[in-house]
């Protein structure tokens, strides 16, 4: 039952929450207009490899969600940007070139959760927030596996990731997809305890981390 609910769960995310893109267009931006019309007014620009959600349309317009913080953080939908691009910028990420090379890698390096060495609202039964942060992986449960690191390299360069962007997330494993476009690198995975299904991507380039997306259905 419980496989079939975590099947239902990620289904769902994925055809109304799980539609993720970037743009494509030869100047690197394209503009997000606040209605579906050319004349409206910019509300943004989003640039090549800044990947963000948007709702399916059969019109020529597409809304986009554009998440104000990069990286996610202590965000939820009320954060978003929200406002429309014409679909032939629309990019969607299924659409990019799998990367099958060896010039980068990401790696989580994971371990058993122990919820002793945390700061946390767990009252013997309900998890919601660990050191001050919502968490993601789980919906009230303890976590079965945290992140103690992540690996990544470029061209033989290590690129950081400080704890802040790894330690509200859980239920991690190292089974992930990577797109490239340009010269960034993109890597997104769905991660759940069989109820706090998330999809999480995270944009790598020019020897950094350029991007941290949480999308949740």
């Amino acid at each position: 039952m419980r496989s079939f609910a975590l099947i239902i769960i990620l289904f769902l995310g994925k055809c109304v929450f799980g539609q993720i893109a970037v743009i494509k267009d030869k100047d690197g931006f394209t503009n997000v207009r606040k209605l579906p019309d050319s004349k409206s007014e910019i509300l943004h620009k989003i640039k090549d490899s800044e990947v963000f959600s948007y709702e399916e349309s059969e019109s020529d317009w597409i809304k986009v969600h554009i998440p104000k913080n990069k990286y996610h953080l202590n965000c939820d939908e009320q954060d978003n940007l929200i406002g429309y691009i014409h679909k032939s910028r629309l990019n969607p990420i299924e659409k990019l070139e799998t990367f099958k090379g060896t010039e980068f890698s990401f790696k989580y390096i994971l371990k058993e959760f122990n919820v002793k060495d945390k700061i946390s609202n767990f009252d013997g039964q309900w998890l919601t927030k660990i050191n001050g942060r919502r968490i993601y992986g789980t919906d009230g449960n303890l976590p079965k596996t945290e992140i103690t690191e992540i690996e990544v390299k470029l061209n033989g360069i290590e690129i950081d990731v400080a704890q802040v962007f790894y330690e509200d997330l859980f239920e991690c494993d190292n089974n992930i997809v990577i797109n490239k476009n340009n010269r960034d690198y993109i890597v997104h995975q769905w991660n759940s305890d069989g109820a706090g299904a998330y999809l999480l991507v995270w944009v790598f380039g020019n020897n950094k981390l350029k991007q941290r997306l949480i999308l949740i259905p």
